[in-house]
């Protein structure tokens, strides 16, 4: 049996814990409909789960249902085992023996075990340039697939138009200063982003924008200001599937922040688009786009995963007939991830290499291009 990891189970958002078992959004953004409706009255028709994010933990106030993320799991399940185990397929949270089962729920239900389907580049298929005052009429007709690329697309170009001296200042304390890749990035100040919200409603509803996870429950932007937005491009458009909003004001924890729904699509990592696939042999796979652009400066490749475990594992598939080079951070959470990683490449069939370095000289790649190290790197 698999070692759970409690400590990282624990550290799951509770209210995409508690949605992940049934938990349906309300229109206060302090409450959730409970999901253990055979407890309530009408299925909990007012809702009654409260949430505390600092100490994320849950409470409903009508039947028992309350505590941390394993708590109150185990307490659904009414088996310590199947909760544990759910959190870890659904979140893909690694075992502690490093292995990761990730099979992303919906909602509560059985799932039949299916072989992987690799995902594959179709470099015949027509690559489509889209101007989004064209598709704004059209909007109320759409999927919701065309919907969320388009929105997304909203966000991302508007914050291209904005003053981007905030992204140049920091990028150049990264030593980034001169990176080619800056004019794909966006940044949005405290100002942008109620210019923005004031768009975005003027032209979407606000069910669509809390949908896709850009308002929240009152209409008011979810993140942060003074970010970065760093795109997941459209393989065959050159619209975004998602995008990652990267603070710029150092601060500790919670750099980043992943915007996606992975349940209407998967965006690619930045740096893995459609030029990258056609003319790369050799692509350096990293933790973070800090590092990608670090690696950049040397005319190499990259593909930049936001976060050591947000890819899918069949997007492996895109990179066969590569030669990958993982060059992961030489700390333990890193290193750990970096093991993960490779065996999923041996299992998709990919090419890999290992960029060695002493950590002496630097914890990342954008440690080693400070302190002019990057030549000192060695591939095993």
């Amino acid at each position: 049996m698999e070692k759970y990891d409690l400590d990282k189970l624990n550290e799951l958002d509770i209210v995409e814990v508690l949605e992940a078992i049934g938990a349906r959004p309300s229109k206060s953004n302090k409450l959730l409909h409970c999901p253990n409706t055979n407890a309530h009255s009408h299925g909990d028709k007012y809702p009654s789960m409260g949430f505390d994010k600092g100490k994320n933990i849950c409470k409903c106030f009508v039947c028992d249902l309350s505590g941390n993320p394993v708590t109150v799991a185990t307490k659904h399940f009414n088996d310590f085992k199947k909760a544990c185990e759910f959190l870890h397929e659904t979140f893909g949270v690694p075992y502690l023996s490093g292995e990761v089962s990730h099979q992303p729920h919906k909602r509560i239900q059985p799932r039949k075990p299916k072989e992987k389907q690799y995902w594959f580049f179709d470099s015949k298929k027509k690559f489509s340039k889209v101007l989004i005052k064209d598709f704004l009429p059209k909007y109320p007709n759409m999927s919701e697939l065309q919907k969320l690329k388009l929105i997304y697309t909203f966000v991302y170009r508007f914050s291209l138009t904005t003053d981007q001296r905030g992204k140049l200042f920091w990028y150049s304390s990264r030593g980034l200063s001169g990176s080619k890749f800056l004019k794909y990035l966006g940044f949005l100040s405290k100002s942008d982003i109620d210019n923005l919200v004031e768009q975005l409603l003027k032209y979407f509803s606000l069910e669509e924008l809390q949908r896709f996870k850009l308002l929240d429950l009152v209409g008011g932007w979810k993140y942060g200001y003074n970010v970065v937005v760093v795109p997941s491009f459209d393989l065959y458009s050159d619209m975004v599937e998602g995008f990652m909003l990267r603070y710029t004001d150092n601060r500790p924890k919670g750099k980043e922040v992943n915007v996606s729904c992975t349940d209407i699509a998967f965006p690619v990592p930045f740096g893995l688009g459609r030029k990258t696939l056609q003319k790369c042999k050799t692509l350096w796979l990293t933790e973070g786009h800090i590092d990608g652009l670090s690696i950049a400066t040397q005319n190499e490749c990259f593909v930049s995963f936001a976060g050591t475990y947000s890819y899918k594992e069949e997007m492996l598939g895109l990179l066969r007939g590569k030669i990958v080079i993982v060059a992961y951070d030489k700390d333990k959470a890193g290193q750990e991830a970096q093991t993960v990683l490779i065996e999923r490449l041996q299992k998709a069939g990919v090419d890999y290499k290992i960029a060695s370095w002493d950590a002496k000289n630097g914890k990342d790649l954008n440690d080693l291009l400070k302190n002019a190290k990057l030549q000192t790197i060695q591939l095993v």
